[in-house]
């Protein structure tokens, strides 16, 4: 049975609160739902929680729902009319029901940013990707979301009532007419206020940031948060502050610059991580870049899988320099892109969908064109899918090779692209033809959701805990024929390979995998036969240092810039991970794991004793002398000068030595 008010007013009133309860069912979803990403919660903590995503659903529904409130509350006749009142009931309906709609998607696809989705998601899927596709077949592997939304639409049809007699027996038109004026005035402040935040004139409207007040891990702030909100207060902003910990870069060069070379200094002949004779200048340059190939479904990272599902990978990594301590510097394969042949993280937001994506850089393809390297990068799906094509080209990239290039629609996979078993071999063919010395990347994507493989491999490849493993198998196959393709190119003994993942996917299957710096684990394998001593590099590392690595490896010995390291040769900075996780930023630096917010430390950590970061030593009873220590200090002042190093250099445009051009 339909709900009708004989008040008007309290009508509005009670669709608002309706809005507020969907929100928080929503919620209450999100973190069942992601409970073994978000890491465990107190009872506390969970309250703290819900207190503190009031305030960001009072913001959402305030903005979602301007329009109905300014067309209800409008001092005219009509509004009373029958039609009139279905169409602002309709309206409602419309509105928080789509706002609910994302909320929920976001629930699942949570696991695999690890932040509620913002305005950066409509620059991800612009292009020819298959959207409405991809969302047809994750309403069949998520039915139960579906179903969660069907089941809130039915809710507000139901449940956001009607008026009794307002048409017929309601107010006079005078009073009317008051009233509403009056609810005008009165919903104005309120509005105000709710979008705010507070009615503290000191307070700015509320951001993403601010869910950071209302819990003490960073993960936790997707659950205070919701999703149209993160939509609406990310859209044309860009979140990147100058930072003033340091007066000057001069002043922060000491400490951390990303200028490299600077002094002319030969980077050959000196302390070797990777072993290998002379110089590999002239040599061509491959990077392999997997489709989320995370450490947790990798046999030789994880060993608690009982499968192996990339017996290929594993045997390559026995014949190269293996890196067991890796790190992405993303969450978003968009982001691997300038991480690696740029040297430039992704914090904050997406490096690659910010407005300094167009700052000038100088990074590893723009280097090896000046060396007469022909530079070309491989993506089996749509030239324009993702904005990949694009951020290649702002790194110097010169040649793309795509869906259109393969041209071939039969080997479609419906969803992202071509199948990988079918473009690896393309690409091999292509690489034959390109002029040496090369540099080429390329890009798997099979192993994407919504996690489908051929028909023909749905018997021939092991079953997975979650659907995406058996895709890795798949991507895997693939990249073995790859290599047995290429092995008798003449090409190929003068080629220094790098295999990385774009980013891990979480599923929260293992947990030390759940945690904010296991969740970005991954394999980086330097792989050269006869010229890359097989071994292992346990020392921290991730996808920022292979540029340096590469131009060491080659001789370079210019200036240049990267926010990474060189395995080889720096022996001035200490080998580090950076990473940004809801609000935060994380530092691995040596063995400890740091956490800073946009003024303080706020958690430590030992790695790996405490995998799971259970132990926050900043909450320890030895904590104040820690915050004293040299060694913390040192550390924090490494973190302060990487952030405000990477933070002004966006701003300021200054991504490149000018020494370099």
């Amino acid at each position: 049975m339909k709900l009708r008010f004989g008040n008007y007013y309290l009508l509005v009133i009670w669709r608002i609160v309706l809005a507020y309860l969907a929100y928080m069912l929503c919620r209450l979803l999100f973190i069942v739902f992601n409970h073994s990403l978000l890491e465990p919660m107190t009872g506390g903590q969970f309250f703290r929680i819900l207190s503190g995503g009031l305030m960001f659903d009072t913001s959402a529904i305030m903005y979602t729902n301007i329009l109905y409130l300014f067309l209800s509350f409008l001092p005219l006749p009509l509004i009373r009319r029958e039609s009139v009142q279905k169409c602002l009931k309709g309206l409602y309906v419309t509105v928080n029901f789509l706002a609910t709609a994302i909320n929920l998607a976001d629930t699942v696809y949570f696991r695999f940013t690890l932040r509620r989705t913002s305005s950066t998601f409509f620059t991800e899927f612009a292009g020819d990707v298959k959207f409405f596709r991809i969302l047809a077949e994750s309403v069949t592997l998520y039915w139960y979301i579906f179903l969660a939304g069907i089941l809130f639409l039915l809710l507000f049809i139901y449940f956001s009532g009607s008026v009794k007699h307002l048409c017929k027996n309601g107010f006079s038109a005078r009073n009317f007419y008051l009233l509403q004026c009056v609810a005008l005035a009165v919903t104005a402040p309120l509005f105000i206020i709710g979008v705010r935040g507070g009615t503290s004139g000191a307070m700015r409207p509320i951001t993403i940031g601010n869910a950071g007040d209302y819990t003490d891990r960073a993960i936790h702030t997707a659950a205070v948060l919701n999703t149209p909100f993160s939509l609406i207060r990310t859209l044309g902003k860009a979140e990147y502050v100058y930072r003033h910990d340091f007066a000057s870069y001069e002043q922060m060069e000491p400490v951390f610059t990303p200028m490299r070379n600077m002094n002319g200094e030969s980077p050959v002949n000196r302390n070797h991580v990777i072993e290998f004779d002379s110089t590999a200048k002239g040599k061509n340059i491959v990077i392999l870049m997997l489709e989320s190939f995370g450490a947790e479904n990798m046999s030789f990272m994880n060993r608690n899988l009982d499968k192996c599902y990339t017996p290929f990978l594993d045997s390559l990594r026995k014949e190269g320099l293996f890196c067991t301590n890796a790190f992405a510097n993303g969450r978003k394969s968009v982001d691997a892109i300038p991480s690696i042949y740029a040297s430039i993280p992704s914090l904050i937001s997406s490096y690659a969908v910010t407005p300094y994506s167009t700052d000038y850089t100088f990074g590893l393809p723009k280097i090896l064109d000046s060396l007469g390297y022909y530079t070309a990068f491989f993506h089996g799906a749509p030239n324009t899918s993702m904005g990949i094509r694009a951020i290649a080209r702002l790194c110097g990239i010169e040649h793309y090779y795509g869906k259109d290039e393969f041209n071939d629609n039969s080997k479609f996979d419906g969803s992202w692209g071509i199948w990988d078993e079918y473009f690896l071999p393309y690409v091999a063919d292509m690489l034959d033809t390109l002029p040496q010395p090369f540099m080429a990347g390329i890009f798997t994507l099979s192993s994407h959701h919504p996690f489908k493989v051929p028909a023909e491999w749905e018997d021939r490849l092991p079953e997975g805990e979650v659907p995406l493993q058996k895709t890795i198998a798949y991507a895997d196959a693939a990249v073995k024929a790859f290599f047995e393709k290429i092995r008798n190119s003449d090409w190929f003994g003068n080629t220094v390979f790098v295999i990385t993942p774009d980013h891990s996917t979480l599923w929260g299957i293992y947990p030390e995998y759940t945690t904010t710096i296991g969740n970005t684990r991954i394999p980086i394998i330097y792989y050269a036969p006869g010229f890359i001593a097989p071994g292992e590099y346990h020392q921290t590392t991730q996808q920022l240092d292979i540029m340096p690595t590469l131009l060491g490896m080659i001789g370079y010995d210019k200036p240049y810039f990267a926010f990474g390291r060189d395995l080889n040769c720096d022996t001035v900075r200490r080998p580090f991970a950076v990473n940004y996780t809801e609000g935060q930023f994380q530092l691995v630096y040596n063995d400890t794991l740091l956490f800073r917010n946009d003024s303080e430390l706020t958690a430590v950590y030992r790695l790996p004793d405490d995998a799971l970061l259970e132990n926050n030593l900043l909450e320890a009873p030895f904590a104040d002398s820690l915050r004293q220590s040299p060694s913390l200090q040192r550390q924090d002042e490494f973190f302060k000068a990487f952030v405000q190093q990477y933070v002004n250099r966006l701003i300021d445009n200054r991504l490149s030595c000018d020494e370099a051009f």
